[in-house]
């Protein structure tokens, strides 16, 4: 409430929450405090209070009530826990001090009553208090007469948020829509009168509360953190609101939050329903998205004409197919290598799919994205018509070399949209499928093996490749044989490859997008195309304001990598043979030509960067090392690179649904997915499978969404 702060007040085992005026007073306070517990007396009674850096402040006169309003507006509080303590059992005794020969009071009966004295024990282990979220639901359920405007749901509700900060359970007696009535869950065998009753006033159309009894009359061991009424639906609507700002929160993150801030025990499955729920609230539903998707074509080709985005749907208006590729990214592939790296990664979505990815890097060794595409899956298919709508959207003006995994249906697609096309497989997957043809072989052999495969890959001549080749068929075998058989050289071997790799010889960065986007790949598809636009959107522009601090010619990593190579050659012997010419002695010994950028390593010509001896050649010439670098390395390509930004799309003016029902677009016909059906094992007769509702196909199945394969046919 503007102008007050709420005080939680503890006294023992029991909490009160007072709601005081910033014009209070200290007695005001103390009158409050005393109409909560009738057996209080305000003359001896003891206040402390503790805020982040001070420990048990005292509360005790109108002047530390006003320091406490003005610490809580500056560190704007509103509200704050204070402890309560009984130095005294009468407002007119005085407090004895516990070394005294006087150990307690005389009441106005002749009574003899004892102090309280201040235990210090707990001071040795200090707690920080914590103030919970639901500190602002102590008087959720107030008194007879409160109305709620929204029915019985808004009742329910704030029922639950008051049983919550309460820390107890009830039960709902009788559970209508026109009325409620709710019990402590110790209402059987009479141990505790607690209860409320609720129903609909017809004469105001309000939900009000009839019978309140406020008052628990069962012990505090019935105080627990588990609270059952806190379910899916409770949960979905308290996370609603921040799943829109971190749309990527998992189950496990919503089980801490409701210990962390709101002092609740949930179960993993309750959050993993009540994320669900959130997600359909504040997103819309799995087949919802596919209905929002043709409104978001249109803006998106309104809002950015040179990007391009491709939406296919078949004959019955179902989803088969879409193509997303950004104007900004296309302008800056001009300004990096001429790389791409292909790959495919799953959607685990309700309809799930996969998502086709183009990527390059940066002139600082950065993720670069160019284009991608939402499809049934990793076919030939799907493969080559995302191929051909990346070759029309990006108008190749120049020689590419793709870089991929041994996909059957991507090495097909290559081929026929790019014919001629250099094509590198990734080592790191070709190694992978070594390491399983040498199945039975032992461990340190075939670490062996491997290892010699990939020096054959990096051999830069052929006399070098050819012997390293020869030795790996005659210590590899067989088995070796057969996998070489099915690997063209010119796909994987530096001495053989027609193209320039630029030291790239996996598809690593592929790997590193679907890592990217992880967490986007489980939401709807509208979502997904959304996300990753904006992601890409901070990406360019982050990367653009920090090229701006770079002060070097070339890009940091490069720059990073001279130096090392300067230091390295320092100690070697260059001697000049003529003006382009030179012999470095680095045992061994290398000839250098600086302006055919030449080196017999060949380092320089297989990867379009200076190698050491290179270095050490060009710096004995006096020329600029700057000079013999590739423009793809310099900072002004960089920042060239993400000179365009991607443009938002605003959705203040998005329809909430679409008014022409044959503009609606239909969630995608999937089909069982390739391969042969997994086969049930015959179990014990004496054992028992536990059959589940598949919330994804809706059949009762030994299966659950995840591991679903059924067919979604409408």
């Amino acid at each position: 409430m503007e102008g007050s702060v709420i005080l939680m007040c503890k006294r023992g085992e029991l909490s009160a929450g007072v709601v005081l005026s910033r014009r209070a007073t200290f007695q005001d306070l103390v009158e409050k405090l005393c109409r909560k517990w009738s057996d209080l007396k305000g003359g001896a009674l003891l206040l402390l209070y503790s805020l982040e850096g001070h420990a048990k402040c005292m509360l005790s006169c109108d002047d530390d009530l006003e320091a406490l309003f003005a610490l809580t507006l500056s560190r704007r509080i509103d509200a704050i826990d204070v402890i309560l303590m009984d130095s005294g059992s009468s407002s007119t005794c005085s407090t004895v001090d516990p070394c005294s020969s006087d150990g307690g009071s005389i009441a106005g009966h002749g009574e003899l009553t004892v102090d309280d004295v201040v235990d210090l024990v707990p001071s040795f282990s200090r707690h920080e208090p914590k103030l919970l979220k639901s500190s602002s639901w102590f008087d959720m359920i107030k008194e007879v007469g409160q109305r709620f405007n929204n029915g019985a749901v808004e009742f329910h509700d704030c029922l639950t948020k008051y049983s919550v900060f309460h820390g107890f359970q009830f039960y709902y007696y009788k559970n209508h829509k026109d009325k409620v009535k709710a019990y402590c869950v110790q209402r059987p065998g009479g141990r505790c009168m607690w209860a409320v009753t609720a129903s609909l006033d017809r004469s105001t159309s309000f939900f009000t509360i009839k019978e309140f009894n406020a008052v628990h009359t069962c012990d505090f061991a019935v105080l627990t953190n588990k609270i059952s009424q806190v379910g899916c639906n409770f949960i979905g609507r308290l996370v609603t609101e921040e799943l829109r700002s971190r749309p990527f929160k998992r189950a496990v993150d919503i089980m801490h939050d409701m210990k962390e801030d709101y002092g609740v025990d949930v179960t993993y499955r309750r959050s993993h329903m009540g994320l669900q729920k959130a997600k359909d609230s504040a997103f819309g539903s799995y087949s919802a998205s596919f209905a929002d998707l043709k409104w978001y074509v249109q803006k998106f080709k309104e809002v950015d004409t040179t990007s391009s985005i491709v939406l296919e749907c078949d004959d019955s208006k179902h989803f088969t197919r879409l193509f997303v590729g950004f104007g900004a990214c296309k302008y800056g592939f001009n300004y990096c290598r001429p790389l791409l790296f292909l790959d495919g990664t799953f959607l685990k979505s309700m309809y799930k799919g996969s998502l086709l990815s183009a990527c390059t890097k940066d002139g600082n060794q950065g993720l670069y994205p160019i284009c991608f595409a939402i499809v049934d899956g990793e076919t030939y298919e799907s493969w080559h018509w995302f191929l051909e709508q990346m070759r029309v959207f990006l108008e190749f003006e120049r020689n590419v070399v793709f870089i991929s995994d041994r996909n059957i249906g991507l090495l097909h697609a290559v081929a026929d949209v790019f014919p001629g096309a250099s094509h590198s497989f990734c080592l790191v997957h070709l190694k992978k499928n070594l390491r399983t043809r040498l199945g039975g072989v032992a461990m340190d052999r075939k670490r062996y093996l491997v290892e010699l495969f990939g020096k054959c890959a990096y051999a830069p001549t052929l006399e070098l490749f050819n012997e390293l080749l020869a030795e790996l068929e005659r210590e590899g075998g067989d088995k070796m044989r057969e996998f070489l058989s099915d690997l063209d050289v010119k796909h994987w071997a530096h001495a053989h490859f027609p193209g320039h790799r630029y030291s790239e010889l996996s598809s690593n960065l592929a790997e590193c997008f679907n890592r990217w986007i992880k967490d986007e790949r489980s939401l709807p598809v509208t979502q997904i195309v959304d996300a990753i636009r904006m992601k890409l959107m901070e990406q360019m522009s982050h990367r653009k304001e920090e090229s701006l601090r770079w002060k070097t010619t070339v890009c940091p990593k490069w720059d990073a990598r001279f130096a090392g190579l300067f230091q390295f050659s320092r100690t070697w012997v260059v001697r000049k043979s003529s003006a382009d010419v030179y012999d470095v002695r680095g045992n061994p010994s290398n000839t250098v030509n600086i302006r055919q950028r030449r080196c017999t390593c060949r380092e320089w010509q297989l990867n379009c960067f200076p190698c050491v001896h290179a270095v050490c050649a060009i710096r004995k010439s006096g020329s600029n090392l700057n000079d013999f670098v590739e423009p793809y390395y310099l900072v002004h390509s960089f920042c060239e690179a993400y000179s365009k930004s991607i443009e938002p799309i605003p959705t203040v003016y998005k329809p909430d649904s679409v008014a022409d029902s044959d503009d609606v677009i239909l969630p995608p016909l999937q089909r069982r997915p390739a391969g042969r059906p997994r086969t049930e094992r015959v179990s014990p007769i004496w054992k028992t499978t536990r059959k589940r509702l598949c919330s994804r196909c809706g059949t009762v199945a030994r299966h659950n969404k995840r591991t679903c394969k059924e067919p979604l046919l409408g």
